[in-house]
């Protein structure tokens, strides 16, 4: 069945599927070219690294390999979504898209409370406005040192209500209001007086007549200018009888919730279709409500699927496994041969120049993405502690400060990361058997020729059999260097495919 913008379906009737249909059916994709996809390896890599922030085990490498049915795609997609890893690795997106303060130094202690709540939360299947409603309207006088809470949303906002108006209109409505803070941007819609009524719904209400409380007035710094809240629609208000902090803010909300325009599913689908694509259909990601991009087919796109996504109850679970199920998130993001692009069709030509956003783009790894993968590659387990309440930051969360990336479809490398990957104590550590389980396990297994030990190290690191001229390449290798040891050749072949952008890569 597919779905459209007008369409006003039960919630229990959208379902995975119909999210993908109607993915591959706005942009003119089926399955019927199949040299258009990533092969089998590619694609159980990329959806692993997007689900479960790591790549795959040599085990999974293997099942999904030697996995003929066509239902494969959706068994992976299937498993990895049930996992304990998944829920760990999209707290980590949100978190990330809600409290960006949350990666510099200033602010990294809020981090490990807030991703604790939304793994919780994520984990009860929590839908996505209500998600939202939590954080925008905690109570934070309840708020204990010991309480799992979002209060880190408030914490690196420093809940001040200029703070918390532009970071709640960016983070959930994709709205860039800060530039209406100080005054009124020739190029933008917003006012700076916009700037302020939205502010004031952060503000303590004030006491009235008879003690009442009404609506508070915010105060422009430097200035004698006052406001009070008013919702950016200029819809009137109706404030209640009891009016405290958490009803103020509960009116922001419901606004969101019923905005015309769609803002809160339109900014929660363009972010994860930017995290499953590389780029967003709408770019700049902060930047939603601009004239320009209210109308056409990318315009078009994003609406049927955040109608969809609202249809469906906000449940995140069904556009995330719709997405992943989609046969335009199966594309390669090689480039087209020059035989393919002579003989591609003309409607595909005209889906491709339209919309351009037909295919995933290659993208860097995140900090959390690539220590999980080395110690993946290495046999060994994830270290999470910043999810179970240790006090001390973990060698995990070091390695991902210094590893942060800001937008992955264009990451590139610092000298100094490239050369902690190369030198560091922790990767030089992964190179021997004592710090590596896998290195370990094969040295441990003289049945194994020296052709399938160097494939399992291509497995293990890139997800795929080393191809021939590799395993030619790489015999070579060991066999110009006599006096070295077998665990120092497999140890330097670990390294140098850790250090390659096929591995450093989503693609």
């Amino acid at each position: 069945m597919a779905i459209t913008a007008g369409n006003t379906c039960r919630a229990e009737e959208i379902t995975p599927t119909q999210i993908s249909r109607l993915i591959d059916q706005r942009l003119g994709i089926d399955n019927t070219d199949q040299s258009r996809f990533a092969t089998d390896a590619e694609f159980l890599r990329r959806v692993t690294l997007d689900l479960a922030g790591r790549i795959p085990t040599i085990v999974e490498v293997h099942a999904y390999l030697e996995n003929t049915s066509e239902s494969r795609r959706s068994e992976a997609i299937n498993r990895l979504m049930h996992s304990g890893v998944h829920h760990r690795n999209m707290a980590t997106f949100w978190r990330r898209s809600w409290v960006p303060q949350a990666d510099t130094p200033e602010f990294d202690s809020v981090t490990d409370n807030f991703e604790r709540w939304l793994v919780h939360r994520l984990q009860q299947g929590t839908r996505y406005d209500e998600l939202v409603v939590e954080i925008l309207t905690l109570n934070q006088s309840g708020v204990t040192p010991d309480s799992i809470t979002p209060v880190g949303f408030y914490d690196a906002n420093l809940s001040k209500p200029e703070n918390l108006a532009a970071s709640s209109t960016r983070a959930f409505l994709g709205i860039n209001l800060d530039c209406a803070q100080c005054h009124d941007h020739p190029f933008s819609r917003w006012t700076r007086e916009q700037f302020w009524q939205t502010a004031a719904f952060f503000a303590p209400p004030e006491m009235g007549k008879e003690d009442r409380p009404q609506p508070p007035k915010v105060r422009i710094p430097d200035t004698k200018l006052e406001f009070e809240p008013a919702l950016l629609s200029k819809t009137e208000i109706k404030w209640p009888r009891q009016l405290d902090s958490v009803s103020l803010r509960l009116i922001l909300v419901d606004w969101m919730k019923a905005n015309q325009e769609q803002l809160l599913a339109k900014n929660a689908v363009n972010r994860l279709w930017a995290h499953f694509f590389g780029e967003a259909i709408i770019e700049p990601i902060d930047d939603l409500s601009r004239d320009e991009f209210q109308t056409g087919p990318r315009a078009k796109l994003l609406s049927d699927l955040s109608q969809a996504f609202i249809d469906s109850d906000y449940n995140l679970a069904t556009l995330i496994e719709g997405i992943a199920g989609s046969h335009a998130y199966r594309l390669s993001t090689a480039p087209p041969t020059a035989t393919a692009a002579k003989t591609a069709s003309e409607e595909d030509k005209e889906n491709d120049a339209a919309l351009n956003i037909v295919k995933s783009t290659v993208r860097g790894l995140t900090g959390e993405q690539l220590y999980d993968s080395l110690q993946t590659a290495a046999g060994l387990p994830s270290e999470r502690h910043d999810v179970r309440g240790g006090s001390e930051r973990s060698q995990r969360s070091e390695f991902s400060t210094q590893f942060y990336i800001q937008r992955a479809h264009n990451a590139e490398r610092s000298i100094t990361q490239s050369l902690t990957l190369m030198n560091g104590t922790f990767v030089n550590e992964l190179t021997s058997k004592e710090g590596n389980l896998m290195l370990a396990s094969l040295l441990s297994s003289p049945f194994m020729t020296s052709a399938e030990q160097t494939d399992t190290v291509f497995i293990a690191v890139l997800g795929r059999h080393a191809k021939p001229a590799e395993l030619l390449a790489v015999q070579r290798s060991f066999k110009s260097y006599p006096d070295t040891s077998r665990e120092q050749h497999l140890g330097n072949l670990f390294w140098a495919l850790i250090n390659s952008s096929e591995f450093n890569t989503n693609h």
